[in-house]
């Protein structure tokens, strides 16, 4: 009856004992850590108090360096890792390579954006004469306010009226080669970056590096073609043209989780750019922080880049007919700065060293 009486309190008694043995081995580690500071501390305290003159500077030096490095409560160094991420940007070249790939960007659009409406231009009579007109106006509103009144009227109108008054097999041809040379050239430069921020440049051939570089860019233009509409519309005009508005809780919906779901796709996007461009493939969650950084700094650098305009751009007379040119150069530059340096803080985290397993810290925790 006693052995049976007992089996209870010992049942009890088994994860009395574990958490006591996890708590002393907790306390025995802080005790550990606190008493080599305090020791590292005091040595330094006693080779202040000895020295003089130069010997008093150099320790003041040494103490600076102790604080500056990341301590313990600082997630894998923060601060490191900001440092790391600069001077490897710095080391690669990334403010070149940024304004290389957004020159290739913007040279890519206009022979893109011709192909395109040459293609519409086959497809008036599917689409229906409202919408080529709603593509034409959209272009010409865009237009001007881009350029002078006089490039519109002379140059910009007549050309997309004949492109669109009927199909054009050389505009679709020779715009689209246009836009596959230039547009790949620009994801070339992203690709060979990514590779070098990860120390992988020579594990892939410049022929494989190109036609890689090739199919991302012809998966961007097909992703674009589906996103672009959705996003020129916005949440407004897309509830009005899916009729919405009939369903108060929908139209309510799907202004609330617009911006959001764009957000999560073009997230989703830059990790797939980190994630394929590299020869020796990371897990793909590992590219998230990346992608994180380069949507944050693209969304500042947008805003930035508002204001910047709108403070120099608001007398035309400073730049005149260039202003529009060099405000698309700045918003293609600051979009390959941001990918960038996105790569470079994956490349930066990939580098760091292991985190060493302490005692109990890591261990299952009793339920």
């Amino acid at each position: 009856m006693s052995t049976t009486g007992n089996e209870p309190g010992r049942t009890l008694a088994a994860p009395e004992g574990g958490l006591r043995a996890l708590s002393s081995r907790a306390l025995s580690t802080s005790a550990r850590v606190a008493a080599r500071r305090a020791l590292r501390a005091l040595t330094w305290f006693r080779a202040f108090a000895r020295s003089d003159g130069p010997d008093r500077g150099e320790a003041v030096r040494d103490l600076a360096r102790r604080l500056l490095q990341p301590r313990s409560w600082v997630p894998w160094g923060a601060l490191r890792l900001a440092r790391a991420t600069v001077a490897n940007a710095w080391r690669h070249r990334v403010l070149g390579l940024a304004a290389e790939a957004g020159f290739w960007q913007l040279l890519s659009m206009p022979p893109l954006l011709l192909a395109l409406l040459g293609a519409i231009g086959y497809l008036g009579d599917v689409l229906g004469g409202d919408a080529v007109d709603n593509v034409r106006q959209s272009i010409l509103g865009g237009a001007d306010n881009l350029l002078t009144a006089s490039v519109v009227d002379g140059t910009v109108r007549p050309t997309i009226d004949q492109i669109l008054s009927r199909g054009r097999p050389d505009v679709i041809s020779i715009g689209f080669l246009l836009s596959l040379w230039t547009g790949s050239t620009a994801m070339a430069t992203f690709v060979n970056t990514i590779t070098i921020a990860y120390g992988q440049r020579d594990l892939r051939s410049a022929v494989r590096s190109r036609l890689l570089a090739l199919w991302l860019f012809m998966a961007q233009v097909a992703t674009g073609v589906i996103l672009l509409p959705a996003l020129v519309l916005g949440p407004s005009l897309l509830s009005d043209l899916l009729d919405a508005g009939r369903h108060p809780a929908v139209d309510e919906l799907l202004r609330d989780v617009f911006w959001p779901v764009v957000g999560v796709v073009a997230l989703a996007m830059l990790t797939t750019l980190y994630h394929l461009a590299l020869p020796q493939r990371r897990p793909w969650r590992r590219a998230l922080p990346g992608a994180a950084l380069a949507l944050f700094l693209w969304l500042v650098g947008s805003y930035l880049l508002r204001m910047y305009l709108e403070l120099v751009f608001s007398n035309e007379l400073v730049y005149g007919s260039l202003a529009a040119p060099v405000a698309a150069l700045l918003f293609f530059y600051i979009t390959a700065l941001a990918v960038l340096l996105g790569a470079e803080l994956n490349a930066a985290l990939d580098e760091r060293p292991p985190r060493p397993r302490r005692g109990g810290e890591h261990r299952a925790r009793p339920r």
